[in-house]
Order: structure tokens, then sequence, then C-alpha cells
């Protein structure tokens, strides 16, 4: 019994996984103190106390936590000199973050599990510390990973990926290794960024050897780090990811384009947010289906636009917020075709025309008439 809890104490100290070696020491002084050895098993705990008072690597979670120091400065690229990560101490919480509840609940079992380590190493379980977040731009991911931290008190090194990807042969995957060294004796968030440009299937014709050579160097780094790093991965195009990414991951989350119940949250969340008064005429149920389709980043730069338009006006209508959400989605172009394509497109998911013409202040028989002429021109277009 004592060779084996010897051998987990050594197997504990090379993977430099500190959890698991306070785990191994106290089962080592357990074992002994029932033997009858209290005083050797006393002597055991205190030398690891003794070490506990000196190490600087693995601070305790602490959800309050707001300032962290990296042991030496970030790593940089050989040729470019440019920093491979940043590090950003959040000040997201999760609450500001509007997800279904379903994957609310997965975040909130993964924060648990962080903050509870000691407890389920304890019990021969780890915990979850790699997450691959999916989806398309402006859903959350970044904001999801930032409201990670804030709740688990952990700064992030946000990996660069500018830094990073290198035009020479072989400094890809050397700067890969520099990142992983460089934070595998810390207590942090590792995060990637558009993970596919790094990740993508080494089986894709059109990819030159040393992006696969990098995948390989990924997947070897996966495999060695340390249970003190937690990373979590983002991108945009999953289904570019090599195969052998996917089991490296012990939870995959994808987060999609805010539901009808999510973007009345955010509309009405933002809206409070740039103060615009609940006595103000906007009929949010109404903004919440002429909306459907926009991502998170969309609405809060519509809901950021309404509340500019309030602070200059002093007032503001539902007609304002269904004009400035147009031009938005025009680009500003004025063109009276491109607003007529964003119309028709808000028609063909199901918005009707009465309620299109109340938000703009626009006889529905008017807007009736124009997109049958739209939708004749775009006919005549594709069958010409």
């Amino acid at each position: 019994m004592k060779a084996e809890l010897i051998e987990n104490l050594i197997l504990a100290h090379c993977s430099k996984d500190e959890l698991k070696f306070k785990d191994a020491v106290e089962k080592l002084a357990s074992d002994e103190e029932k033997k009858g050895n209290v005083l050797l098993a006393n002597k055991i705990r205190k030398a690891y106390a003794e070490k506990e008072k000196t190490k600087s690597a693995v601070p305790e979670f602490s959800p309050s936590a707001t300032s962290f120091s990296l042991q030496g400065a970030s790593p940089r690229d050989k040729d470019s000199l440019l920093e491979l990560y940043e590090i950003i101490n959040s000040e997201i919480s999760l609450n500001d973050v509007v997800l279904p509840d379903s994957q609310r609940k997965i975040i909130e079992q993964v924060i648990e599990e962080q903050k509870n380590v000691a407890k389920l190493i304890k019990h021969n379980m780890e915990p979850v510390n790699r997450v691959l977040l999916c989806g398309p731009p402006g859903c959350g991911k970044t904001m999801t990973a930032q409201a990670i931290a804030h709740e688990l008190g952990l700064p992030i090194a946000y990996v660069r990926l500018d830094g990073l990807v290198s035009s020479y042969l072989g400094q890809t995957s050397t700067n890969l290794r520099k990142v992983f060294d460089s934070v595998k004796d810390q207590r942090i968030i590792l995060f990637l960024d558009e993970f596919d440009a790094i990740a993508k299937k080494r089986d894709d014709s059109n990819e030159l050897g040393e992006l696969k050579r990098v995948v390989t160097t990924l997947l070897q780094n996966f495999d060695n780090m340390p249970g003190n790093v937690f990373l979590i991965a983002a991108t945009n195009h999953e289904h570019l990811l090599d195969p052998a990414i996917w089991r490296r991951f012990n939870v995959t989350i994808t987060l999609d384009r805010p539901n009808n119940a999510q973007r009345d949250a955010l509309l009405k969340k933002w809206f409070n947010e740039y103060e615009i008064k609940k006595s103000d005429k906007v009929d949010f149920k109404l903004l919440t289906k002429i909306s459907e389709g926009l991502n998170g980043a969309q609405i809060r730069e519509w809901a950021s636009a309404a509340g500019k338009f309030y602070l200059m006006n002093g007032k503001i209508k539902t007609e304002d917020v269904t004009g400035i959400l147009i031009q938005q989605l025009t680009k500003f172009s004025g063109e009276s075709d491109e607003a007529m394509k964003v119309i028709y497109e808000m028609n063909s998911r199901g918005v009707s025309t009465r309620k299109i013409g109340k938000a703009l202040g626009v006889p529905n028989t008017t807007l009736d008439y124009q997109i049958k002429k739209y939708k004749a021109e775009l006919k005549e277009v594709k069958n010409g």
C-alpha cells in the first residue's frame, strides 16, 4: 500500500499538478496515521504546509480576485517580436451573459467543478478543464470565456494569433510550445480564440504540411497540459477542426444567435443600461420580432445607437428604433433598394407588413405593394 502511495506522490510531482500532489501527500500522511505513526504523519503534513507558505505558483480559487501577476513576461515570436498572449482580468460576470437555460447550466456546472477541484480529486474525479465554444460570430463566445474567468477569479492568457502564427517554417509550432510552457505552472485560463486557424483537419489538401505539423504539436501540448491550466477555445468554423481535436475537450458548447426570449432580455437590459426610460413608447415585443437573425453584438450596437438617439433627442419611439436598425443593416448606404431588401427579409422571416409598417410609421398597404414589386424584380433578375 505504501509503495503505491509513494508512486502516486512521484507521479503527481512529475505531472506538476499541485492539487494531485497535495492529495497524494495527504493520503500518505493518513496512511501513516492509521498505522500509529502520528509523529511521522504530522511531519509529512508540516513539510507540505511549509511548502505552501513559500510557493507562488497556484493561487487558491477566489471569485473576488481582481489581479494576478504571471511569473515572467509574456513570450514573444522570435521574428516579429509580437507577444504571444496578453493578460486580461475580466470584469464581465455570468449575469452579464444572456444564454439559454441549458447552456447556462452547463457553464455553471463547469464553474462549480473548478471551484471544488480538491474535493473531486479526493474522490479520483477530475474537473472539466478543457472547454470548446462553437458558434457564429457575435454570439458571445469571448464574452462567455471572460464570464467564466470572472466567476473563478482567474486571469485570462488571451492568445494573439497575429503573433502566434508565423510565416517561417516551424516557428508556429515553436510559438505554441512557448505558450503552453509559459502557463503550465500558473493557475490561469488559456483562451485560444479563432481556434480553427491552428486546429484544421490534417487531411485538408489545401493546407501545407507546416500547418499539419502545428495540429500535431497542439495535440501533444493538450495531452501534456497540467490540471491547473483551464483551457477554453472558441471557433466560428467547428466543421474545419481536425477530428482528433474534439476528443481533447471535456465539454463542447454551441452558442447560437439569440432566440426570441434572449433578444427580448438583451434589448431590455441594454436599453436600461443606456437609460432609455420605460415610459417611452417602445414596443419591445415588436422589436424582438424584427430583430430575428441578429447576433448579440449587432443587438448591442443597435441598443447603443438607440441610447445615443434618446440622449440627444430626449425621447424615442418604436419607429425611431426600427429606423436605426434598418440604417445599420443597410450600412447607412441611404439606398432605398438596400432598405427594401432588409424589409423584404424581415417579412420573409414571418414579420407581417402590418408590424413592419407600425414600426416604421408607414401604411402596411404601401409596404405590401413595395414588397410585391421588390419580389417581382428579384424573380426577373433570377430568370433573366
